[in-house]
């Protein structure tokens, strides 16, 4: 418990020399902020946030963010506008415009990348004008209590974090955020103690730093079902958390408990998964005997913390269909680049063309079930009843094949993503059994579906 966690630190830390080079360029970005600010007359001011400015970034990160703090009682059209200017005024050519809540821009300086952030200086978090209004309370806050020692405990979880493939608050990942790592460091004041507190936890487990709320059941009726809830120190109305999809708090605590009985570089460090050459996933998909089925169109010209949200809609509006169709859904994921995939694998591509149907139980009258059904075409037998009691009809079965279900769902697209129906009604296409493999021509797409056809918990690749 004691080895392992130095060893990692040696590989993680990153060196004096390039703390000093992080160091001169984010100075040299700040000064040039509050420069161009002067200059074009904006009453704003550049800020160092994130990890950059509070030393928890890992030798492999290169992301520095910099902020421009507007004055609260400006308008949102004046932010967006005069941080924009501001930004590529620094930023010169090179930098792009990008859009999360608002734009922003983005550009390389060597190595490093750097975002220009405009946003509110609000004196009370709470009262947020938009969404990265408390970055840079969440700056102070963590900057007042962070020590040296404590730094390598954040960095040390950062990397079990991401070791786990859990680490990432978009919501393409669902993981915990790099801010909610330095608030766990806080909350247990060591990496060991952190892992040993998680391999117990349970869902719906709270942590409130501050102590905002009286107790723990006020807290949990505010943010019922969420499986971890950590309470925002700079606005108790916010769960730090609530990114946290349960598969990767689960994915934690499963880690925390493997760790803390037998602890392993391979937490930090896992094996890559193995990319399976064409014929391997031909041959994989021949063992499973599972019917695959992969629905591809164009993907929506939009950020993926948009995008993302509503692939998984759309994902669980065709499962969903499938299932109330009698298919059994084995698993289900999607990926996106240029193109979107939704895949959905099946036990069978194929049902009987019989199935049954349950009428009322004995104490609830059942003659419109009946009438409905001795009426129809579809029947092949019943009224009977079965032998747990149940009233049975037994009819024709409307779709037998499952791109049949498919078709008509997409034909409908009810319940799917705003963005992925309207890219759907422009085409798609299905690809299912051997067909699959045709997809593999994109390597970014293969390796995801290797991933998909292989996974495993990384530490035990």
């Amino acid at each position: 418990m004691d080895d392992v966690p130095k060893e990692v630190l040696e590989r993680i830390k990153p060196t004096q020399a390039e703390r000093k080079q992080l160091e001169k360029i984010a100075n040299e970005m700040v000064a040039r902020v509050n420069l161009a600010c002067a200059k074009l007359g904006v009453p704003a001011r550049g800020m160092l946030v994130g990890s950059a400015a509070r030393e928890t970034w890992l030798r492999s990160e290169n992301d520095i963010d910099i902020f421009i703090l507007f004055p609260e009682k400006l308008s949102r059209e004046r932010l967006e506008r005069d941080g924009l200017r501001v930004a590529r005024a620094v930023a010169g050519r090179k930098g792009r415009e990008r859009y999360a809540e608002h734009p922003y821009i983005t550009t390389r300086v060597g190595s490093f990348e750097i975002d220009f952030v405009p946003c509110y200086d609000v004196a009370d978090a709470g009262k947020i004008k938009s969404a990265v209004d408390r970055s840079p309370h969440h700056q102070r806050y963590i900057s007042k209590r962070l020590t040296l020692e404590l730094t390598d405990e954040v960095l040390l979880l950062k990397k079990f974090m991401i070791g786990i493939e859990a680490y990432g608050a978009e919501l393409k990942v669902q993981g915990f955020s790099g801010y909610l790592c330095e608030l766990l460091a806080l909350r247990y004041r060591t990496f060991k103690g952190v892992v040993e507190a998680a391999s117990k936890w349970s869902p719906g487990e709270v942590t409130d730093l501050t102590r905002s709320y009286g107790d723990v059941g006020e807290i949990k009726a505010l943010f019922p079902g969420q499986p971890l809830v950590i309470i925002d120190p700079v606005d108790p109305n916010r769960n730090v958390a609530a990114a946290v999809s349960m598969q990767n708090f689960s994915t934690f605590v499963r880690a925390c408990q493997d760790f803390v009985r037998k602890p392993s570089m391979r937490f930090f460090f896992p094996d890559q998964a193995r990319m399976l050459s064409s014929r391997e996933v031909e041959r994989v998909l021949r063992q499973r005997g599972t019917a695959l089925f992969c629905l591809v169109f164009d993907s929506p010209d939009v950020v993926e913390d948009i995008l993302y949200p509503q692939l998984h809609k759309t994902e669980q509006a065709l499962v969903m269909r499938l299932v109330r169709a009698g298919f059994d859904v084995i698993r289900n994921d999607v990926w996106a680049n240029s193109k979107a995939v939704i895949l959905i694998e099946l036990s069978s591509e194929k049902l009987p063309k019989v199935q049954r149907r349950l009428g009322p139980p004995i104490t609830v009258e059942a003659g419109d079930f009946i009438e409905k059904h001795l009426a129809s075409r579809q029947k092949f037998s019943g009224p009977f009843v079965d032998r747990a009691g149940r009233l049975v009809f037994e009819v024709e079965r409307r779709h037998v094949n499952a791109e049949q279900v498919f078709e008509a769902a997409l034909e409908e697209r009810t319940a799917f993503g705003k963005h992925v129906a309207e890219s759907l009604a422009k085409g798609y296409k299905i690809y299912g059994g051997k067909q699959v493999v045709k997809l593999c021509a994109d390597k970014k797409f293969s390796k995801f579906l290797s991933e998909y056809l292989i996974r495993c918990l990384p530490w035990h690749r």
